[in-house]
Formats: C-alpha cells, structure tokens, sequence
C-alpha cells in the first residue's frame, strides 16, 4: 500500500504525490529495514524524492482532468529497476508483486 495524496476541489491535479510524513501502512516506511544496505534497492528507498522530484514532471499533468497517478518517485524507480535488471514489462510487473524490495523506497 502506497501513501498517496488526494488532491482538494481547489487544488484539483492529476499527478500523484507521496505523502512526506508517512505512516506505518505505508510499506515503503514499513519494510525499508529490510532491505540489504549498499543495494541499488537502499539507494532509491533512501533517495528516490530527491532524484525525481515532482515538479520535474508537472508538465506532463496539464489537463486536470483524470484520476491521480502513481506518485512519479515510484514510478521512476520501477523503471530505473526494470532497465538496471533487463526485465520485460511482464516480468517487471511480476517482479513488483513478489520482490517487496522494490516498495520499500
């Protein structure tokens, strides 16, 4: 389980945002101990905010219409796993739902 942010009437966007002060549901706070230091898994779970930040990607979010998306941190590092391993689609995405190295950022 992911902490997402929900957007306000207001402030109405459809790019999706991790909450900062996340809670024990979260698994990325949840299992970060588990994962091995020096790995390329500890790298993005500690880093990954910094490295592909929010406002990097808001271009791609005009509209304002839709259903917020995953927060952009995840998906890069989803992808960043996928290109480093050499995975198909299909086996990234099996990969995310048996590895639960790959949530722990």
């Amino acid at each position: 389980m992911l902490a997402i942010s929900s957007p306000t009437h207001k402030n109405w966007h459809v790019q999706g945002k991790s909450k900062p002060d996340r809670q024990m549901l979260d698994a990325a706070a949840f299992c970060r101990g588990l994962v091995e230091e020096g790995t390329v898994y500890a790298f993005l779970a500690d880093h990954r905010r910094e490295l592909f930040k929010d406002e990097d990607f808001a271009d791609l979010f005009p509209s304002g219409r839709g259903r917020p998306s995953i927060p952009v941190e995840v998906i890069c590092s989803v992808m960043v796993l996928q290109a480093l391993e050499g995975l198909s689609c299909a086996q990234q995405a099996w990969a995310l739902a048996t590895d639960e190295r790959r949530w722990c950022g």
